[in-house]
């Protein structure tokens, strides 16, 4: 059998049950088409192509998923269900990509509606909240039926999930939504695909910053349960820098909000109108 890397041996004896995977399947298929749906609604009705193109952004973080997993010793199991592909000695099963093109493309999506129509501090922070308690509602149903696992020692785990995941993807989505509340508008023509590449690159830049001192406490060797703690507590703090950070260029409250001249909210444009007529 292949080695699972360097970092961590691939657990042959990891088998899910047969129903499992099949739920987990099937319950991404769900989410899947109806976020298909609802793009093609905005589309027809509202001429607003940008979810479909933030779907792609989807497609390609899947094919950094296994990177991420040996970092934070994650393990699919052996006999995973419909593999895509194979790395690290490990099958990555089709379910991921069908969560991967639906969920964070979403919320990334929902998250810049929101921003367009404008936050305050308490409203960013509600939104903020909202993305990781989406996250945790997603993730804890798949590791406490062992769907996969996150190999121990981890730091402050429910059902098995580690909780550094939901501050990590929460800042990270809602960093996606920045990113295209400031640059969609600049978007336009045959720029239009290059949507795909906003909540993507929120997405990896999240992941490689808060990530690091996850990595330093899970992979550095000899490191004591303190200084796991130490770390994990760095990675929180850097959440909160880029949360406070994200806010301040954003939110109508924030003195120092970003005003370029494409990136309008839409209640200026609205106020805009009312004025001209």
């Amino acid at each position: 059998m292949t080695d699972y890397g360097n970092l961590f041996p691939l657990q042959v004896n990891q088998i899910a049950p047969h129903f499992i995977q099949v739920y987990q399947i099937i319950w991404t298929a769900v989410m899947l088409v109806g976020v298909i749906a609802y793009a093609i609604y905005r589309l027809n009705c509202h001429k607003d192509s940008i979810l479909l193109f933030t779907m792609g952004a989807g497609v390609i973080a899947f094919f950094n998923e296994a990177n991420l997993e040996v970092l934070v010793h994650v393990t699919q199991p052996a006999n995973g269900m419909m593999p895509v592909y194979w790395t690290y000695g490990m099958p990555i099963p089709l379910y991921l990509l069908i969560g991967y093109t639906a969920t964070f493309p979403l919320v990334s999506y929902i998250a810049y509606r929101y921003l367009k129509k404008g936050l305050d501090t308490k409203s960013f922070i509600l939104l903020w909240a909202a993305i990781c308690l989406s996250n945790l509602a997603m993730e804890i149903p798949g590791v406490s039926m062992g769907a996969y696992v996150y190999q121990p020692p981890q730091m402050l785990t429910v059902l098995g999930f580690p909780l550094y995941n939901i501050w990590i993807n929460g800042t990270s989505w809602l960093f996606s939504g920045v990113l295209m509340y400031l640059f969609v508008p600049v978007l336009t023509g045959w720029k239009r695909p290059f949507i795909s590449l906003l909540p993507f690159f929120a997405f990896s830049t999240g992941w490689g910053i808060m990530d690091v001192p996850i990595v330093c406490a899970l992979n550095i060797a000899g490191m004591p349960v303190w200084g796991q703690w130490v770390l994990w507590s760095v990675s929180l703090g850097l959440s909160i820098v880029i949360l406070i950070t994200l806010h301040n260029m954003v939110t109508v409250t924030s003195k120092t909000r970003w005003k370029l001249p494409w990136a309008t909210l839409d209640a200026d444009v609205s106020a805009e109108s009312k004025v001209s007529a």
